[in-house]
């Protein structure tokens, strides 16, 4: 497991994503081996056949990217992994055909072509089943113990578990002696024991990590058995910051103000602020000169759709509370809000025209908000600005709810590619928490992780209304 902007992101996909890419390399120069190996010399050379074995490559693990077969956090059936499989060798050969259109040297000859794909598809599913079986019987998971059984506990073990495909194993939980930290709720695990026995859990367990969750410190809160096991050479940690770096969110319900006065981050760089309004500025340029043709296409299917104007704009909360308008193409009704005032989109809105069906899953609509990253009311990457109707509320019913507002709004963010749409107060309380991640971890490489997840969300059409 890797750390990457303060969050594990797991060794094993990028294990995955690198020897399948080998594979698919490897089927391709087999080819050109079998194919010499029958006397035709008439192929490419092996350097032409690297550089096709790495177009292969970029199209078939682009479309298995897409398909989430590199999110090992998700077991997958046999069935779905060879349709999926399947799907992708699919995309290989449109992906090489349009290739060899515009490139006619590119061309491939045709039984080595075929050959190819065949190999391909069958190391792939043969390596998918033999790295499925690893994972799930040889592979060595990390065995976690939680100290306490109340629901911060219970929150902890769940997102654990969620994760023992990537090596996590939840190892169990010990019960404290505060009354505050007895079994308050159901709680995904075995409870192993009291803290007397405590060190006997850790030595036949073969724990090396302890994950303390306990939600008041004052009274009996184990110091010297932590302590003793700390300088025993076991890792222990704090819930909050293994949580973090666990889920990509910060939990708000059971944290104090002194966790964001006094933890490290939340603090915003002048140079990073500058280079991040740079790169808005540029992208968002480049983007409204490329995407032209759209807006006029999208212009006229709205017009002839139905009546009402191209482009509608609302009042947004943008950095340190500042109201602006934020611009997009009109994907309702007219009469959307007449009579009941603001309230968030639902599934299947009737609301929606049928043009604004399609340009809201594509998140076509939201593409005249570049105009409002030139002008600078967003950056490219930030928390989505919500309205001043809504925001009222959220400050109101949500703890530190106003501290969205400490960053510029961005176009697309953490919490939509790790979300989904929020149309409900606990929604946007999960929303909130991993804004509130996104703050306090800011930074460059994260914009462009969430840059590349936004294309995958774009592309499958998730989480739109």
């Amino acid at each position: 497991m890797i750390t990457l902007e303060n969050r594990f992101f797991p060794l094993r996909s990028m294990v995955c994503f690198l020897v399948e890419g080998g594979i698919i390399l490897l089927s391709v120069l087999a080819s050109l081996f079998i194919l010499r190996l029958k006397g035709d010399m008439s192929i490419i050379s092996s350097e032409d056949a690297i550089l096709r074995g790495i177009v292969v490559a970029f199209f078939c693990q682009s479309c298995m990217y897409l398909l989430d077969l590199y999110d090992l956090k998700h077991s997958h059936s046999w069935g779905e992994i060879f349709f999926s499989l399947i799907f992708s060798v699919g995309v290989v050969c449109i992906g090489i055909g349009l290739v060899s259109y515009v490139v006619p040297e590119f061309g491939v000859e045709g039984r080595m072509y075929y050959l190819t794909i065949i190999l391909t598809a069958v190391f792939l599913l043969f390596w998918r089943i033999a790295f499925d079986y690893y994972l799930t019987q040889l592979a060595p998971k990390e065995r976690i113990l939680v100290l306490g059984t109340g629901d911060i506990a219970r929150m902890v073990g769940q997102e654990i578990r969620k994760r023992e495909r990537l090596g996590f194993k939840l190892a169990g939980y010990v019960s404290t002696d505060s009354n505050k930290d007895h079994v308050q709720a159901e709680i995904p695990g075995k409870i192993l024991g009291n803290l007397s026995r405590l060190k006997e859990f850790v030595t036949e367990g073969g724990i090396r990590k302890i994950v303390v969750a306990i939600e008041e410190r004052r009274g009996e809160y184990p110091v010297r058995e932590m302590l003793m096991l700390r300088v025993g050479g076991c890792n222990v940690l704090e819930w909050p910051g293994f949580f973090e770096k666990l889920s990509g969110r910060i939990p708000i319900d059971s944290l104090s103000p002194s966790f964001f006065i006094f933890n490290e981050g939340f603090r915003k760089g002048k140079i990073v602020l500058l280079l991040r309004r740079i790169g808005s500025t540029i992208v968002a340029v480049a983007a409204l000169l490329v995407l032209s043709p759209v807006f006029l296409i999208v212009s006229l299917l709205i017009k002839l759709d139905s009546p009402g104007p191209i482009l509608y704009s609302q009042d947004r909360v943008g950095q340190n509370g500042r109201i602006f308008k934020i611009y997009k193409f009109r994907s309702m009704r007219q009469d959307a809000e007449s009579g009941g005032g603001a309230r968030w989109a639902a599934k299947d809105d009737p609301r929606i025209t049928r043009v604004g069906k399609v340009i809201r899953r594509a998140r076509i609509d939201e593409i005249p908000q570049l105009f409002n990253v030139l002008r600078g009311d967003l950056d490219l990457v930030g928390p989505r600005p919500e309205r001043p109707e809504f925001v009222q509320n959220l400050e109101r019913l949500i703890p530190y709810y106003s501290l969205r507002h400490t960053l510029k709004p961005g176009l697309t963010g953490w919490a939509q590619v790790m979300f989904t749409y929020c149309g409900t107060i606990e929604e946007s309380k999960e929303k909130l928490q991993y804004d509130l991640y996104y703050i306090k971890n800011m930074s460059i490489k994260l914009d462009l992780l969430i840059v590349f997840c936004t294309i995958k969300i774009v592309l499958l059409g998730r989480g739109a209304r």
